[in-house]
């Protein structure tokens, strides 16, 4: 007897909400928000509420519920005690690596507060958010992985985005970004579902791409350095082919709110992935942002973390200008490699960058048998997307000292452009 695939899909997204107990009334607000702060509150939206048809509704649906789960899962993660870490409705996570690695609790954060203040908000007035929640089909440049992630959901089927494969053939230029999204392209599937993507423990439950498959498929995919741009001069080839975001939550994303209980939502919530092999180039943005690891390392020292905060006392300013703070660092130091954080699902997997915080990840593929197959998978958020600055064009890499609009690499001295922050 045949079955049908999206009665099936349905079915398991509900019996997967009941499992996990995902009715309003099971939800427990952390102590630092009050209830009626959440309760029956009002949703502004970003754009005009979109209608869908009865049997494009069901979609709809399906990739709402996986949707919130995520929201769910992040929010209950970020506010649970680890079973060491003397914080209290809270997990621990790394901020600064130069000059020795240090950590706090990140619901110390207000910030942080208040981007699970609203994933509660959405929780418990669904209703409302709903409206504001679109699968953005129209949008020309969020991408589908294609293969074999799509071809297993019906939502990313129906939804018929541009794919990856198309995007590189179609609007990259560059040869070598070209064979490196290839290598992305042909391995998406493997890279999100492998037995290496593990959800940390401080989640309630998986919210991987094999428990979230419509979500992780359908959600809108960037590959957001690949095109040629005057800031990609000081990018890495292996990242410019080899790294792609999802937005959930966000002006950007699937649910996109202007304000909730009258105060405007800066909260941003996704997933990233960022190929074995490849060093995130050392970068800085005034907005606030967080990780969470969901790849177990093949090796202890595999998934490398750097964060230098601005008032970091190695960080010198040797100029500025009407907008900018110049600043730079010496990344040739003696033992270098100490001044990053190793870091893995189960350790050091949360880290929290502060506004103008310079970063970077550094992913080895030496110890991996099979490369092409493995990424660095994360849980991804930003707090405060409302504040001027605070997009993806905010974004600023830094450079070779030496040689400007070039990338900084590690043994060098590296030179970075902070935003002037006004409060």
């Amino acid at each position: 007897m045949r079955v049908n695939v999206l009665s099936m899909i349905i079915c398991s997204c509900f019996m997967l909400l009941g499992s996990l107990g995902h009715a309003q009334d099971d939800l427990v607000l952390p102590d630092f928000i009050a209830k009626e702060d959440v309760v029956d509150v009002d949703c502004k939206c970003l754009e005009k509420e979109v209608k869908y048809s009865k049997a494009e509704q069901k979609y709809i649906d399906i990739l709402w519920e996986e949707s919130m789960l995520y929201l769910r899962g992040l929010a209950e993660a970020l506010t649970k005690n680890p079973e060491e870490g003397g914080c209290r409705q809270s997990d621990v996570a790394v901020f600064e690596t130069l000059g020795g690695v240090k950590r706090m609790c990140i619901m110390d954060r207000r910030d942080m507060q208040l981007l699970v203040k609203q994933i509660y908000q959405i929780l418990y007035n669904q209703e409302a958010a709903k409206k504001c929640f679109a699968a953005r089909k129209e949008v020309d440049w969020l991408y589908s992985p294609g293969g074999k992630l799509e071809e297993q959901s019906p939502v990313a089927k129906w939804m018929k985005r541009t794919t990856f494969e198309e995007f590189f053939d179609t609007k990259v230029t560059n040869d070598s970004v070209k064979a490196y999204g290839k290598v992305l392209t042909d391995n998406f599937y493997d890279i999100v579902t492998g037995e290496q993507v593990v959800t940390p423990p401080n989640f309630p439950y998986d919210v991987s791409a094999r428990s979230l498959p419509n979500l992780w498929a359908s959600v809108g995919w960037f590959p957001m350095y690949a095109e040629d741009s005057e800031r990609n001069k000081r990018n890495f080839m292996e990242v410019r082919g080899g790294y792609a975001y999802g937005e959930i939550l966000g002006h950007w994303g699937l649910l996109r709110i202007d304000e909730i209980g009258g105060h405007k939502v800066g909260a941003e919530v996704g997933m990233t992935v960022q190929m074995v092999n490849s060093l995130y180039p050392y970068h800085n943005h005034s907005i606030s942002e967080m990780y969470y690891t969901m790849t177990t390392p093949a090796c202890p020292d595999q998934f490398k973390t750097f964060a230098a905060r601005d008032i970091n006392k190695q960080v010198k300013t040797v100029g500025q200008t009407e907008d900018e703070w110049i600043v730079e660092f010496d990344a040739g130091m003696q033992n270098e490699f100490r001044q990053w954080s190793s870091g893995s699902n189960t350790k050091n997997n949360l880290v929290y960058f502060y506004e103008n915080t310079i970063h970077a990840f550094d992913v080895d593929g030496s110890c991996v048998e099979d490369p092409e197959k493995m990424a660095l998978v994360s849980v991804w958020a930003r707090s405060d997307a409302h504040e001027i600055f605070n997009d993806y064009g905010g974004t600023r890499l830094c450079e070779c000292a030496d040689k400007p609009n070039t990338p900084a690499v590690r043994g060098k001295k590296v030179r970075c452009q902070l935003n002037k922050l006004s409060y």
